[in-house]
């Protein structure tokens, strides 16, 4: 099983252009995703949200996650999120530009349903213990919280070395 370190040496990520979704593809930016942002930490917002040079148009950002994600293409390989909202989200813009999804619907898995039934919690969060032979991992040291690489490396730290019982907020 990997580390925190190899999960985030080979993450995707791709931020899109605010700008293009909202003038080109009619997208909508609700005042409360902006008040939920307002509140988030510079750091964060900087990664997730305020454009950047190296932000781009949905539909490329969606074929490099789909070159990405092509090499986890097989029938034992899950998506996992946190919740639906990443799933509506893709399915609204594959919908919406008539293109195949990546995933089909059958792929994708809930983390918080999966550790609260895993561990015996019932917030969605458990304690990581990793093994002796695993890179030690401490989320207060590794994760960034609200940042998306460092939330997908958490939930994948929780599901492959949590511990029951204990819950540990996000």
């Amino acid at each position: 099983k990997p580390s925190h370190i190899d999960l985030k040496q080979n993450a995707f990520f791709a931020k899109f252009k605010v700008k293009d979704q909202v003038q080109r593809l009619n997208r909508v930016i609700g005042k409360t995703t902006m008040e939920w942002w307002n509140k988030q930490c510079e750091n964060v917002k900087v990664k997730s949200f305020k454009p950047s040079s190296k932000d781009v148009v949905f539909e490329d950002g969606y074929e490099a996650m789909r070159t990405w994600a092509k090499q986890f293409n097989e029938p034992k390989s899950w998506v996992w999120a946190r919740g639906n909202l990443d799933q509506l989200i893709l399915d609204s813009f594959e919908e919406q530009l008539e293109i195949q999804p990546i995933w089909p619907f059958s792929r994708w898995r809930d983390v918080r349903t999966a550790v609260d039934f895993l561990y015996g919690t019932t917030q969605g969060y458990c304690k990581v213990e990793t093994p002796p032979w695993v890179e030690s991992f401490d989320k207060d040291l590794h994760i960034t919280k609200h940042n998306p690489i460092d939330d997908c490396v958490f939930d994948a730290m929780m599901l492959m070395y949590g511990v029951g019982n204990e819950t540990t907020g996000n």
